[in-house]
């Protein structure tokens, strides 16, 4: 699930792990003998140690920060969203871009056809139909960027 509240814009850049970070942090907390209370706020930067607890894999905050999108890049126009949920299925294929990325190797402009391929392979190996799954994630696409208020049949 993609974070919108305190993990905004950061995941694991080797799992894609979006749930659950382990950040070292600055907090303000009372300590008796008995022990101690965060008392006052949570703090860390894009320089505090974190951990992924899914993969182990670590760095600093910056290091598992998402790249905000280029804002000099021209962003076309996008079909309706009628469930409000195309930016979140967005976002989740980039994690799977990203962990595949990581995974291979492979750069930003091939990845998709890469990736698109490997899962061709796949399909092959575990009688899978690639050709019938994608017409059906075709069909799932047009449903999720139909134009409510056309008529079905000019859809």
């Amino acid at each position: 699930m993609t974070n919108t509240n305190c993990l905004e814009n950061l995941a694991c850049p080797k799992c894609g792990n979006d749930d659950c970070l382990r950040i070292a942090v600055t907090a303000v907390a009372t300590v008796t003998d008995d022990g101690a209370e965060v008392t006052g706020a949570i703090d860390w930067h894009d320089r505090s140690f974190a951990t992924c607890p899914c993969c182990g894999h670590d760095g600093t905050v910056g290091d598992f920060r998402i790249p905000a999108p280029d804002k000099h890049l021209h962003r076309p126009d996008l079909p309706p969203d009628p469930e409000d949920m195309n930016e979140r299925r967005s976002k989740w294929a980039d994690a799977a871009i990203r962990v595949f990325r990581n995974v291979t190797g492979t750069d930003e402009e091939d990845a998709l056809g890469d990736l698109l391929a490997d899962l061709m392979h796949w399909s092959d190996r575990n009688q899978y139909d690639f050709e019938a799954a994608l017409f059906r994630a075709r069909d799932h696409y047009e449903a999720e960027t139909c134009d409510p208020a056309q008529p079905i049949a000019n859809r």
